[in-house]
């Protein structure tokens, strides 16, 4: 049980910090030449709607089989809310944290199926 709780939250760190890691590089190599105050609000509440839909998308995907992809996409929905919102400011900013939300989440589904093949192989193995 310990293992089915600990598997999400891991899983979930790990590709909060690989995104955040992709995030503040191009950033380096591509920085945003005029800093708006507003921009980075939209980046700082986009950072927290996206960590909060990607522990909840990781735990329902480990502990529910269902619905999956209705889950995933509104929750990707939900988080593009607010880089949608910025869209006349920065459209390229904007479209790019919605292509980092939409890779945790396809990253998610890709990371569940295989684990679930890795599963199935063992149970198969016994």
């Amino acid at each position: 049980m310990i293992r089915k709780i600990l598997s999400p939250i891991i899983i979930s760190v790990i590709q909060i910090v690989v995104l955040a890691i992709i995030h503040q590089s191009l950033n380096y190599f591509y920085p945003i030449q005029h800093r708006s105050v507003g921009f980075g609000l939209t980046i700082l509440s986009t950072r927290y709607v996206f960590i909060f839909s990607i522990f909840l998308f990781n735990f329902y995907l480990e502990f529910f089989r269902r619905n999956i992809y209705w889950i995933g996409f509104c929750l990707l929905i939900l988080t593009s809310i607010l880089p949608l919102s910025a869209f006349n400011e920065r459209p390229f900013r904007s479209l790019f944290l919605i292509l980092l939300t939409l890779c945790g989440f396809l990253s998610s589904l890709a990371l569940n199926k295989w684990r679930m093949k890795i599963n199935m192989k063992t149970e198969t193995n016994f």
